[in-house]
């Protein structure tokens, strides 16, 4: 976990502020408040990290390994240096990062092992499906914005993910990752620029004229 102090300032902090303080603290050693924290942050993670991976097993794994190194670690948090929001979140983003080189890994080996067996190509691995709520033509767009998002790095990947699939302000993605609001906006402006030249050599936008890949 980054140590590092962070100014927020986002809409109702004190608010939340107050009431997460006083739920971390007794979560050390009440399992009520504990259950409290859980019940708070369950839904909002496993959102967050199905929105990163679009594989609803995977993101139901990962948001159990977040709420497990919460809890492992909840004595060292400090509410100076962080808000429990920002630094759970911190964690979340940490976990799916492990998932992507994991897969990176995984289909790394599978290619070698195509490659020495001389076998084609394996077929896509399916994904869980976005909510029932969308219809056919918003998961098909959905599932190709995230392939896009894919071909980013990470830490663009990430802000973006934040601020326009959490709804997160600048300031609070700030706190989550540690850095500046004003790096936070540039990873912003350069993360969707790139997305648009994806999208544009998919023949799904125009594209644009910028270089690919920074």
């Amino acid at each position: 976990m980054a140590d590092d102090v962070v100014e927020c300032s986002w809409e109702s902090q004190a608010e939340i502020g107050d009431e997460d303080q006083t739920l971390a603290y007794a979560a050390r050693a009440d399992a009520q408040a504990a259950a409290r924290l859980y019940d708070k942050y369950y839904r909002p993670i496993l959102g967050y990290i199905y929105h990163c991976t679009l594989d609803g097993d995977a993101a139901e794994d990962l948001t159990s390994n977040v709420f497990l190194a919460v809890f492992r670690h909840l004595g060292r948090y400090e509410w100076r240096q962080v808000p429990f929001r920002a630094w759970l979140y911190r964690i979340a983003t940490n976990e799916v990062r492990t998932y992507y080189r994991r897969q990176k890994r995984a289909r790394a080996f599978r290619r070698e092992r195509q490659e020495t067996r001389g076998d084609e190509a394996g077929g896509e691995v399916a994904v869980a499906a976005p909510a029932a709520a969308a219809g056919p033509a918003n998961a098909d767009e959905f599932r190709l914005l995230h392939r896009a998002l894919e071909q980013l790095r990470p830490k663009y990947r990430t802000t973006i993910v934040l601020r326009y699939f959490e709804d997160k302000p600048a300031a609070e993605i700030a706190a989550i990752t540690g850095q500046r609001e004003g790096t936070i906006r540039s990873q912003l402006h350069r993360g969707l620029a790139q997305l648009q030249e994806i999208l544009g050599h998919w023949g799904v936008l125009p594209e644009s004229s910028g270089s690919r890949y920074e």
